[in-house]
């Protein structure tokens, strides 16, 4: 029966508690749980799609209108082929999508800044209007967020828990946390999973297609190093926005 959003919930316990299940029985816990309060966030990749089959397995006979719903940011810079294997994805698991959108649309966008290379001279800027606000607006209307982050991708990632409450009150579901990439892998084989089509182009972690933002790296480097590579900066802020933890203010 889902949870009462008045009662008490003591995360800390739970997260604790569920250390040891399974993903598959995490994810059926957050559904059967927060029920409607619940969505999932996801660009598609390897975990994203590791999450989406479980999320599949765990609502199967429910109506698509009636399932989880999906967030999908669509900055306007995503690779050509996240958007088709997207569309595929959609089409194959009956997925409840929900596209979000900059609050700016491209046009305006680049009248603003002169042109739409913004991410050359301020990456962090160009994120938090592309991708952090856009989800931000649209999380407001949730209480659980489902995250295919796992903790051996490194970075701010090493510390997460199963289950983290944000400090506007809003709960992160990371049913991945404890698996290693090569687990994710091997649950995609095992379950005739597809696979975003970069991956096996050398791109170990997909975003936006400048290449300044995400380039292919060798098979031994980093799950990370990828990404915004020369600048410093190893996030783009969806993952460290209202958490118990410091986070940079990406306010709109």
């Amino acid at each position: 029966m889902p949870r009462d959003p008045n009662e008490f919930f003591d995360h800390e316990a739970k997260s604790r508690e569920l250390e040891d299940a399974s993903p598959p029985e995490i994810v059926r816990w957050a559904v059967d749980f927060f029920g409607k309060e619940l969505c999932m966030s996801t660009s598609f990749q390897l975990g994203g799609m590791t999450l989406l089959h479980m999320l599949a397995e765990a609502q199967q006979g429910v109506p698509e209108a009636e399932k989880i719903p999906v967030l999908f940011v669509d900055t306007g810079f995503h690779f050509p082929e996240t958007l088709a294997f997207k569309d595929e994805v959609v089409r194959r698991y009956g997925i409840n999508l929900v596209a979000l959108k900059p609050i700016i649309d491209r046009e305006t966008f680049k009248r603003f800044y002169g042109d739409d290379r913004l991410y050359e001279r301020n990456p962090n800027e160009c994120c938090r209007i592309n991708k952090v606000e856009p989800m931000q607006r649209a999380l407001k209307g949730y209480g659980a967020q489902l995250i295919a982050l796992r903790r051996d991708a490194g970075g701010d990632r090493a510390g997460i828990g199963i289950v983290e409450k944000r400090t506007d009150g809003k709960y992160l579901i990371h049913p991945l946390a404890n698996w290693t990439r090569e687990q994710a892998n091997a649950y995609l084989k095992q379950h005739d999973i597809p696979s975003h089509p970069l991956h096996a182009k050398g791109y170990k972690t997909i975003g936006c297609f400048p290449p300044m933002c995400t380039v292919p790296v060798s098979e031994h480097a980093p799950e990370r190093a990828g990404r915004w590579t020369g600048t410093g900066k190893a996030e783009c802020g969806l993952h460290q926005v209202a958490k118990a933890r410091p986070a940079a203010d990406f306010s709109i």
